[in-house]
């Protein structure tokens, strides 16, 4: 990698370290300035996790302190921003781990304690967090209006969603952020940021004057990076990888374009790539390796098990859309209570950052939502085959693709009836249903062999092909028909004539016929053009 190029961080979020040690930085500092030009406002906003929130609180944390020599050439630094320096309260929740109310009372108590010191304050009142809250705001006010920043506000709670403490745990919070409420007068900006966003009935009851900005269009763009700021930033990064990959520079785009690139967190809104994934791909992936970098640095259990709960097909399900009051009205503190029910899993898997906004029905109040990218599709696929088959998706994957290179249509068929022998039911499948399990199967395939699901012809589309080099494979599916009627079909649309032009393969028609009874593939009947 060329000396010339700047450094990426992708595992600290202080403002201060990343200015200071010359690493790349994407300006987003023109939004922060028309957040703080009015005083006394309260703003929330929610993104998934590792989108640069807690970058964003260190910047905002930077430009009160009056550390103006660290904005130097960015946007809010050609302002007439008088950068003055104002008493700071900064609480981050990202290290609470405490599962108790008691417990996490305690954390904050400590919390505000050690914000206290440095003011050379010590705290008196009783050991309960709003208390003391109110004291420590009320005592530094005397030095000038306050700032409040709190990075992930919703952690603790999120982090015991299904646990039976979830409901204290919450009150908890939502006593001590009333103290916000009633100190408003004291208070110059306060900034809160987290996954997921709690009904104003939950945690943030009573603050009518928070804004959230979460699905604002104005700060669509505030987090993560448009194609143009990807383009400018990452110049000499994409310059290297291109070089490497030996791709022209439109296709190599498009690849990291279609791998991070969807977020949409407004309607209409652009769309923007996703920080981590981006630093992680042209550091740690050399700008070369189109790898699942964001997925990668967290859990998805809690994920999995709420899509389980309603039994997600994402390729059916998402069609009916996601009520709008889904989102107004979910509170993860009550996640548990939400199992089953459609649209308050899909705004939870929208927060969480497996779903991203695709349109709007403003007359219908229906939210449209899809993957963001092929990452974050392919990551919640593999996750979805490792429950199905309760062992790593990649072990199975590797099977099936040994197989479709050697030609073994025997062992492939063994290994997908294994997955289907696995696969919970809902009632009544049909054969669309049958068919999501291969294309999700044969998706996670996709890196080994070219996988083309509904695949179109002059005389129809074929439910599937696979070119795995030397063998392609035109696969037809049925439920509760014989397999001879799919591999007729086969034949009778003339589905292979596409394939019989290239040279040195052998072509496998393979009608495949599913039981909505069994659950199970019933039959399967394979012919070979030589």
């Amino acid at each position: 990698m060329s000396k010339q190029l700047l450094p990426i961080m992708t595992e600290n979020s202080s403002f201060s370290n990343l200015r200071e040690s010359g690493c790349i930085y994407v300006d987003k500092t023109g939004y922060i300035a028309k957040l703080i030009a009015i005083s006394g406002k309260m703003y929330f906003l929610s993104r998934p996790r590792r989108f640069g929130k807690s970058l964003t609180v260190s910047t905002l944390e930077a430009i009160f302190q009056g550390k103006r020599e660290l904005f130097k050439g960015l946007a809010i630094d050609q302002t007439d921003y008088d950068w003055k320096k104002y008493p700071i309260i900064h609480i981050d929740f990202s290290n609470c781990s405490e599962k108790t109310a008691e417990d996490l009372n305690t954390w904050l108590c400590e919390r505000l304690d050690s914000i206290a010191r440095p003011y050379r304050l010590r705290l008196e009142g009783r050991k309960k967090a709003d208390v003391r809250f109110t004291e420590l705001v009320e005592r530094i006010s005397v030095q000038g209006k306050v700032v409040i920043l709190v990075d992930e506000y919703d952690k603790v709670v999120s982090d015991n969603a299904l646990g039976e403490n979830v409901g204290e745990l919450r009150d908890t919070l939502r006593g001590f952020y009333q103290v916000l409420k009633a100190k408003s007068d004291v208070l110059r900006f306060v900034f809160m940021t987290g996954v997921t966003k709690y009904a104003k009935m939950g945690v943030f009851s009573g603050l009518n004057n928070l804004n959230d900005i979460s699905l604002d269009p104005d700060y669509g763009t505030m987090l993560g990076y448009t194609q143009e700021e990807l383009e400018e930033n990452f110049a000499g990064y994409i310059e290297q990888g291109i070089k490497d990959t030996g791709m022209g520079r439109e296709a190599y785009l498009a690849k990291v374009r279609e791998m991070y690139d969807g977020y949409r967190f407004a309607p209409g809104c652009e769309t923007v790539y996703n920080p981590v994934s981006v630093g992680l791909f042209f550091s740690n992936g050399r700008g070369q390796d189109f790898n699942d970098y964001w997925i990668e640095t967290g859990s998805s259990k809690l994920v999995m098990d709420m899509a389980d709960s309603v039994d997600l097909d994402v390729t059916e399900d998402l069609k009916d859309g996601m009520g709008a009051d889904a989102l107004s009205s979910f509170d993860v503190a009550e996640l548990s209570q939400a199992e089953g029910d459609m649209d308050k899993v899909q705004a939870f898997l929208l927060q969480t950052g497996y779903l991203t906004m695709d349109g709007y029905d403003e007359e219908l109040g229906v939210y449209y939502l899809r993957f963001p990218n092929k990452e974050v599709r392919e990551a919640y696929y593999r996750n979805l085959l490792t429950r199905w088959c309760s062992r790593e998706s990649g072990v199975v994957i590797r099977n099936l693709v040994v197989a479709l290179r050697k030609g073994d249509t025997q062992g492939y068929m063994q290994t997908l009836t294994a997955i289907f022998a696995s696969v919970p039911y809902r009632a009544g499948k049909k054969e669309p249903d049958f068919a999501q399990v291969v294309d999700v199967v044969m998706l996670l395939c996709g890196k080994a062999v070219k996988v083309v699901a509904e695949d179109q012809t002059s005389e129809g589309r074929i439910d599937l092909s696979v070119d795995a080099g030397e063998h392609v494979y035109v696969m037809e599916f049925k439920a509760d028909k014989s397999a001879e009627a799919a591999l007729r079909q086969i034949k009778d649309k003339h589905y292979a004539d596409k394939f019989r032009l290239e040279r040195g393969k052998t072509i496998h028609l393979l009608g495949i016929a599913f039981s909505s009874t069994g659950h199970t593939v019933q039959d399967w009947k394979e012919e070979v053009l030589a």
